[in-house]
């Protein structure tokens, strides 16, 4: 019986001595280094087109313009996050019967302002918009 205590007590006490405190590295939460980072600057266009149900002008401009921005948002997103792409295909005799192609991006921006608008002769709406990445941005890619 002491036999095994002994044995259980000295496995314990090794496995005790290889654990220990480790302090927050470069990798656990603690700010980059200076010069380590520098900040990106993103630009992405969005582009909308007015709607053909607008009651009035107005309507389809500040339509036109919504559109625009969410494009370009989601044209940030996908330069600073990448895209995830499914694909579908039914395929009968050797012939496609079916494509589908969905792109999803799935995030959040926050800091995005519109660096320009242009209204173009159609009624359409281009909007370039532009975000800063910074440390933070490092900080979610190990």
């Amino acid at each position: 019986m002491t036999k095994k205590l002994i044995f259980l007590a000295l496995g314990l006490l090794f496995i005790v001595s290889g654990c220990y405190v480790v302090g927050p590295g470069p990798d656990m939460g603690t700010a980059p280094p200076q010069g380590e980072w520098v900040p990106i600057i993103i630009r992405a266009t969005g582009g909308g087109a007015p709607p053909a149900q607008a009651v009035n002008p107005a309507q389809a401009r500040l339509m036109a313009e919504r559109a625009a921005k969410l494009d370009a948002y989601r044209n940030l997103l996908e330069q600073a996050y990448g895209v995830n792409i499914s694909a579908k295909s039914t395929v009968r005799n050797f012939i496609t019967q079916n494509d589908v192609i969905r792109s999803r991006v799935e995030a959040y921006v926050r800091g995005a302002r519109v660096v320009d608008t242009r209204h173009l002769e159609d009624g359409g709406v281009e909007i370039e918009m532009e975000v800063t990445l910074g440390s933070d941005f490092r900080r979610i890619f190990p």
